[in-house]
Parts: structure tokens; sequence; C-alpha cells
């Protein structure tokens, strides 16, 4: 089984509008980041004035489609994939890109099928949440890009990892 750790990032209240997702595995060498594009039009004003400013836009930007289909090959290469993720959203998210979005089936007929992966929802782990704003403390030149799926994605693995009392690299 390979950890891989999930965050994404949202533009409306509901968290219906993907942005970014980002997966890191537990040994930091497998990750996958991707952004949406086009990005939803009409974000909220938190994700406008923070999280927007923060993507990388350019070789990251991906449409539907193509977020998919990269998504799926990124783990079909990895042995047993379990992702792991802190608030629901992101987990629901994560499902609607491998599912394809909401294209329809004959867009998605010559993608490769969706690989079997296991979920899993971490938010109730006190002792995961601390570690992740001593993240941010004791990586003090990634606090001002909290709330990129990658950095958050990172920071959690950090947090389970130490919380768990593994070695991170």
């Amino acid at each position: 089984m390979t950890r891989l750790f999930l965050d994404c990032e949202w533009a409306d209240n509901l968290g219906r509008e993907l942005v970014s997702l980002a997966l890191v595995s537990e040994d930091g060498q497998d990750r996958f980041y991707s952004e949406v594009s086009p990005l939803p039009k009409h974000p909220n004003d938190f994700v406008r004035a923070v999280v927007y400013p923060l993507l990388d836009h350019g070789f990251h930007a991906r449409q539907p489609i193509d977020l998919t289909r990269d998504l799926r090959a990124f783990l079909s290469r990895i042995s047993e994939p379990c992702v792991l993720f802190d608030h629901p959203v992101d987990g629901t998210l994560f499902g609607h890109v491998l599912d394809g979005f909401d294209l329809p089936e004959a867009a998605l007929a010559h993608l490769r099928p969706v690989p079997k992966v296991v979920t899993t929802l971490i938010a109730e782990c006190d002792a995961v949440r601390r570690q992740i704003d001593r993240y941010f403390i004791e990586h003090p030149e990634q606090v001002n890009r909290k709330h990129h799926a990658m950095v958050d994605a990172e920071a959690l693995r950090w947090a389970y990892c130490k919380a768990l009392k593994v070695d991170t690299p």
C-alpha cells in the first residue's frame, strides 16, 4: 500500500468547483499537481484574494478531460494507492476528477479505466491537526503559500508522519 496525501482547493462555498488538486506520497517521491483550466469564473472572495494568486498556471493548467487522464495515469503507476485527506470536500472532488467530472461517457471512453483507490478521511485525528499547524511554524517559508494545494498536501504528509512518529524525508 502506498499512502498519498491529498489536498484540493475549490472556488465556491459548497466545494463543488475544483481549482487545484495535489497528491504527494508518504516518502515524498511521487507527486501530482494540477489546476483546472479554465478556472471557475465566480470564485468566492477568499479564493479570489488568497488561492488564485498562488496558482502556478501554465504547465499545470489542464482541461477537465486532461486532468482526469493524467490523474488516472499517475495513480496507475502507484502500488495500491491509499489517498488520505483532511476535509470531506477533498475526497469528493478527488472522486469527481477520477470519475471524469461530468463529461459524457463517450469523451471518457478512450481513457484508461478508473484505478482502484482506497480513500480515507483523517480529519478527526487531533494529533494530525496539531502537526499541520506545527508544519507552518517549522517551515515559515511556506506560510505565505498556505492554500496552495501542493503546499497543503505536503503539510498533511508531514503532519501525518510526525503524528505517527514516522521519519519524513
